[in-house]
């Protein structure tokens, strides 16, 4: 095997203020969009909830007919409660897509994931999707535990112990030494092995050739600051394999093994392509049907193989108790996500104005959390905390999104208030 090609998929809907009844509480955008009074956002809301399903649907389809499929996913905990909260009032069994009911989309991953627990890899992430260059730094190891607490609530402690990897939500890397010792130190801290990062992050990206990013993205590395150290792997190019744009199978397969020799060396090149698994025609229509399926029955051979990343690292860089990996690997000052820079994150006014007032609001949760002796009214404050930090509020730069941002502002903060 020259190449490991293995596709990732990111879920994530945020919440929104929504009025129901009488009054306003918090729900998931996926079902503000299943009750628009706009027929097309109905129907793109119940194409998102098809693509939540996908994954699960096909990999059990695959390997009823002897096949052996591999998918990485990560789901925002945001995400993953609203999933279950649709469920729960048996939203999805009302709706159909083509003639097939959505279902227990939850239920399908249970099953899917102690049945076939080698076929999906779920990477761990933030709670409410924050972009943490953009996220105090006191509330990074909040929003780590309270994606685990929810990730074990819904599926149980032993499959909790199977995520191994970390995705930063819309890859934002902090830059500066003292933030990533810092990053390093949280995700050790609770057990992560290792990190996917953006190719834009690597010091000296804007000088590297096409073949030395090949090169770069298709192999392990270490990062290692201060002496805090984490393995990271890279999302593959999306120059050469554009997974959310649209790339078919053969196709898929041709790019892995240009790379594979590119890389040349003596390990396969692991090619992990990345993307929003909701966001488009492709990734909600096309990929399953087009890429994911004929791929794992028509295109895996000595050349091309599959492994999740965890399997990869297990398999090729086995190490004494730790993956020994000689690579290292460094960052830029700034950091970068998977989009470049931080700009649609951190730059314009308003943007400006919500991080310093979600800033305030975590002091303020801060200087008064040790008072809290009431464990719920904690976790109730925190959890508020945590989805003002939601980073789409900032990243569209409309005034939809920003009032969202305000609104949990707010609730959080009149919380406060009323102790």
């Amino acid at each position: 095997m020259i190449a490991c090609y293995v596709p990732w998929l990111h879920m994530h809907q945020p919440l929104v203020w929504w009025k129901i009844d009488k009054g306003e509480k918090f729900v998931s955008n996926l079902q503000k969009m299943l009750l628009s009074k706009d027929s097309r956002e109905r129907w793109d809301a119940r194409l998102i909830a098809r693509a939540y399903k996908n994954p699960a649907k096909y990999v059990k389809q695959l390997k009823k007919d002897g096949y052996d499929p591999k998918i990485m996913l990560d789901f925002s905990g945001v995400l993953l409660e609203s999933l279950v909260e649709l469920e729960k009032n048996r939203v999805f069994n009302k709706i159909e897509v083509g003639g097939e009911k959505i279902g227990n989309t939850i239920k399908l991953f249970k099953e899917v994931l102690n049945k076939f627990p080698s076929s999906i890899e779920i990477a761990g992430s933030a709670y409410s999707h924050c972009y943490f260059p953009a996220t105090p730094e006191e509330d990074w190891a909040y929003q780590l535990e309270e994606w685990q607490t929810t990730y074990k609530k819904i599926f149980g402690k032993r499959t909790l112990e199977r995520v191994r990897g970390f995705w930063l939500p819309e890859l934002g890397m902090p830059g500066f030494e003292n933030k990533l010792v810092k990053l390093i130190r949280v995700l050790t801290d609770v057990g992560y092995e290792w990190l996917i990062l953006p190719l834009q992050a690597v010091e000296g990206y804007e000088h590297l050739s096409y073949e030395k990013r090949i090169q770069v993205a298709c192999q392990p590395h270490m990062l290692k600051i201060k002496g805090q150290s984490i393995p990271v792997i890279f999302r593959f190019p999306s120059d050469v394999i554009d997974q959310q744009a649209g790339c078919e199978a053969k196709e898929v397969y041709n790019r892995a093994k240009h790379a594979g020799k590119i890389f040349n060396g003596n390990k396969p090149a692991l090619i992990v392509p990345a993307s929003d698994g909701e966001n488009g025609n492709v990734m909600m229509n096309e990929f399953f049907p087009k890429t994911f399926v004929p791929f794992f029955k028509e295109k895996i051979d000595k050349s091309i193989g599959s492994l999740t990343v965890s399997e990869f690292l297990g398999k090729y860089y086995k190490g004494n108790g730790k993956f020994h990996i000689k690579s290292e690997i460094k960052i830029k000052i700034f950091g970068a996500s998977w989009v470049d820079t931080h700009k649609f994150w951190l730059e314009g006014t308003r943007r400006l104005e919500m991080i310093k007032k979600v800033e305030k609001l975590s002091n303020r949760f801060h200087a008064i959390k040790e008072r809290l002796k009431d464990r719920n009214l904690f976790e109730e404050i925190k959890r508020a905390l945590l989805i003002a930090e939601t980073s789409c509020y900032v990243y569209w730069g409309t005034d939809f999104w920003f009032d969202q941002g305000e609104k949990a502002i707010d609730f959080a903060n009149r919380r406060i208030d009323e102790l």
